[in-house]
């Protein structure tokens, strides 16, 4: 079995594949010129803190740098995921803003944005 390839004009969604099994996605959206919103999912939780997100968003970002000439990468995530807020920060992501969202349920969530924009590659 493969990996997802899901492609339109400004979203795609690639596969992460972890000892020969799907395990989550990036995807990436708003393409345009230099700039690329990221976003990533490992599935399961046993799998979380392994450095699989680290790698493949590493991965990720050297690919569409080299090949589309990306040289901003946005992301966000809720404060409240430690991990995915460190992982960010590892990959040297820079906390440009917090936003409170209403959500589904009439309470609030905290989301950080993120921002890494590359000067002379990865």
């Amino acid at each position: 079995m493969g990996q997802i390839n899901n492609k339109s004009k400004d979203f795609t969604r690639k596969g992460i594949e972890f000892e020969g099994k799907l395990v989550g996605y990036v995807d990436m959206t708003a393409i345009e010129k230099d700039t690329v919103e990221l976003g990533i999912a490992i599935g399961e939780s046993d799998l979380w803190g392994k450095g699989i997100g680290t790698k493949a968003l590493l991965h990720t970002i050297e690919n569409v740098s080299r090949s589309l000439g990306i040289t901003t990468f946005q992301a966000e995530t809720q404060e409240e995921n430690v991990r995915s807020r460190g992982m960010l920060k590892k990959l040297g992501f820079k906390e440009i803003q917090s936003v409170v969202i209403e959500n589904h349920i009439g309470t609030n969530d905290r989301i950080i944005q993120y921002e890494l924009t590359l000067s002379g590659g990865v």
